[in-house]
């Protein structure tokens, strides 16, 4: 039987945390974006662009899934992110040909969609550089 650690346990619930929370700020951007397209546009941009938010949402949760299966060795955790992003580029390949063959006109506002979801990104990178111990604490050697 394999019993959890309890430091596995808590690295596994904190990646839970971070990878919930990266999914909630993208789907903010989601709705901001989709809200300022109703506005400037019409409602069928804007559900255009909400579509192609919910591709990025659906993109990062399929990464996070495959990262959160990985084993506890280090290179289990780096093989599982690799595989989790090799997955996320082929899904995001299918997902986008099939919205230009099939949705040609509206290929630009899905793209749009897709792209605000990525400085979600970067806003939980600060995020976690902010909460990482040691980060931002410079030390001179001597």
């Amino acid at each position: 039987m394999n019993a959890v650690r309890p430091a596995e346990a808590d690295q596994g619930a904190e990646f839970a945390r971070a990878a919930v929370w990266l999914l909630r700020m993208q789907a903010v951007c989601a709705v901001l974006a989709a809200v300022a397209a109703g506005l400037l546009f019409d409602a069928r941009f804007a559900l255009a662009v909400l579509g192609g938010a919910g591709i990025g949402l659906l993109l990062t949760a399929v990464s996070a899934l495959r990262a959160a299966v990985a084993g506890a060795s280090p290179q289990a955790r780096l093989s599982a992110f690799y595989r989790g992003m090799a997955l996320k580029l082929a899904i995001a390949a299918v997902v986008f040909v099939m919205v230009v063959a099939w949705f040609p006109a509206w290929f630009v506002p899905v793209l749009v969609g897709f792209v605000v979801t990525l400085p979600a990104y970067w806003i939980a990178l600060l995020r976690l550089g902010v909460d990482a111990p040691g980060v931002g604490s410079q030390t001179k050697q001597g």
